[in-house]
């Protein structure tokens, strides 16, 4: 019996012990149920000299900043902090500098060196370096970007090298619903679970999501987990730099309706009486005058005065348009040239002070991802232009699915108008038939445009063209047709095709099953074009855009009419 008692005491003595050593280690929580997760990793490696960035979605950045020897602050390379934070500054490598493009002038950085150079030759001081150049290329101050742009850094962290970048305005963040609890009074959890893992205790956290009972949250060191609602009191705006300029603009207090006049040659401009012919609604009209030759910057022209005089007459305003469709070209090799894009962008004014042009239509296309970031200081440098000058400027995009790295927030900010190309879904190329421009392409389309442009700056375009599809039973080969409207309607007539309405694509859709093959046309009309006009007035965009003139059946303008 006396043994049998000297065991349990040992026991106690022993869980007391463990007791003692879980309070003076902190792992009391541990023993009591809550455990920490291991975070040994969860920011991957880092150098001494490094930080990772956490983007305000809780992704970590792949590339690190760096703070080079000798230095106080981070730097990030430029091109990641253009295409990350959206960092105005771009780097001319040619010529050895960095630039800014303001909202009527350009800013010159040399490296190594504090301040700016302005147009006019001053110089101005800044409090930091803002650019550096090394041997494994050039770099950006994240200490300087909050002075040129809107941005949140977050840097205090003691057990973390991370660095938290937000450049949303509206990012939350929440507060302890009890402040006073030990630790903090908000538990981040691995999963929406009492029983997880904690990330951590803390006071305060951004708000990712908000759900019923849990919301998704970050840490101030950049931990991603779930937080639940009861302890988070209120929240607040984050003290943001808010240091982004403000563009006038030359949008218009009426709708857009904008048609597009495709010309090959300059005789082109003669047949302008018969592409408007009937056009009622249409207040824009945009010809294919221009585009970029060589990599110089040089363009070539059909512009004509007597065209827009004509035009003017007609109560249109004519927003001239440029391409880069010119296959010869190395679109990179010239964006990325300063030279280049200047002397592009001074022939391009001088066309439209020419003929008296009341904008400029950017119809850059086929834009890689490797290409954006020079592209998007091309759109920065022609708003510039386009703004001293009083000239509208606009910019055609694909829809954001096929052309996500485009910069549409730098487009919104400088640009007066966005342009959704809500066609090509499926194209000569594509690997099976489909809808050149379904209803819920283009709505998407629109969606995703609307995160980063203000609706009262997106123009959304629609086809005045379908496309015969063609798929053969001997060899399964699809052959893809252009049609306008007339043709495809003479075509479905010619072949006495079924046709019927397909709701989901929003479109009458015409089919003929042979003994050779299938063919089918997703048809473009009156019923499938008041469908698309509809959305204009569900997302209160500025107006509507028609590829292109001469395509359509002249009854569909009295259908736009009512909407445009």
């Amino acid at each position: 019996m006396k043994k049998k008692l000297t065991v349990a005491v040992l026991a106690l003595c022993a869980a007391i012990v463990l007791l003692i050593a879980g309070i003076s280690t902190g792992s009391l929580e541990q023993l009591m149920g809550d455990k920490y997760a291991d975070v040994s990793g969860y920011f991957g490696d880092i150098a001494e000299n490094e930080a990772v960035i956490v983007l305000e979605n809780g992704e970590q950045a792949q590339v690190h900043a760096i703070r080079p020897e000798g230095q106080a602050e981070y730097y990030l390379p430029w091109e990641t902090a253009a295409e990350l934070l959206g960092s105005p500054l771009y780097i001319d490598e040619a010529n050895g500098k960095g630039m800014i493009a303001r909202a009527e002038e350009l800013w010159y950085y040399t490296p190594g060196i504090s301040g700016y150079d302005t147009e006019d030759g001053q110089h101005v001081e800044t409090s930091c370096t803002a650019v550096l150049q090394r041997d494994d290329g050039w770099y950006v101050s994240l200490n300087y970007l909050p002075q040129v742009m809107d941005l949140y850094l977050d840097t205090e962290h003691e057990d973390t090298q991370t660095i938290i970048a937000i450049t949303d305005p509206s990012q939350l963040m929440a507060e302890a619903a009890d402040p006073e609890e030990k630790d903090g009074g908000i538990k981040v959890r691995t999963e929406e679970s009492e029983k997880a893992e904690l990330f951590q205790k803390t006071n305060e956290v951004y708000l990712l999501e908000e759900g019923d009972e849990w919301s998704r949250v970050m840490t101030k060191e950049g931990y991603v987990g779930y937080a639940e609602n009861k302890e988070l009191a209120e929240t607040r705006e984050l003290d943001f730099a808010r240091n982004a300029l403000e563009y006038t603009t030359l949008t218009r207090d009426y709708a857009i309706c904008l048609g597009w006049h495709q010309m090959s040659y300059a005789s082109g401009n003669d047949a302008l009486a018969d592409r408007i012919a009937g056009a009622s609604s249409l207040n824009v009209i945009s010809p294919t005058w221009f585009s970029v030759t060589d990599e110089k910057g040089n363009i070539s022209s059909f512009a004509s005065a007597a065209y827009v005089q004509q035009a003017h007459a007609a109560g249109l305003e004519v927003w001239g348009l440029i391409d880069n469709f010119t296959n010869q070209i190395d679109d990179k090799a010239f964006m990325a040239s300063t030279e280049a894009r200047a002397n592009m962008i001074s022939q391009l004014i001088t066309e439209a002070k020419n003929c008296a042009m009341d904008g400029i239509n950017l119809d850059f296309e086929s834009i890689k991802q490797d290409e954006a970031v020079h592209y998007t200081q091309l759109v920065r440098e022609l708003s510039i232009a386009c703004r001293k000058n009083g000239l509208v400027f606009s910019i055609d995009d694909p829809v954001p699915t096929f052309s996500s790295y485009y910069n549409r927030r730098v487009q919104g900010q400088v640009a007066d108008y966005v342009i959704i190309m809500g066609y090509d879904e499926h194209f000569s190329g594509s690997e099976k038939a489909g809808s050149n421009a379904s209803l819920s392409f283009v709505e998407t389309g629109i969606q995703d445009t609307l995160k980063e442009v203000p609706a009262s700056k997106v123009i959304s375009a629609m086809p005045f063209y379908t496309r015969l599809w063609i798929e053969s039973y001997e060899n399964g080969s699809l052959e893809c047709q252009t049609l306008s409207m007339s043709d495809a309607n003479a075509y479905a007539e010619e072949k006495q095709m079924e046709i019927y309405w397909d709701a989901e694509a929003g479109q009458n859709v015409a089919q003929l099953d042979t003994e050779q093959n299938l063919q089918k046309m997703w048809l473009e009309d009156e019923q499938s074009l008041t469908e698309k006009l509809k959305l204009i007035d569900t997302y209160q965009l500025a107006g509507g855009a028609f590829w292109k003139l001469g395509f359509e059946n002249k009854t569909i303008w009295s259908v736009i009419g009512q909407y445009l």
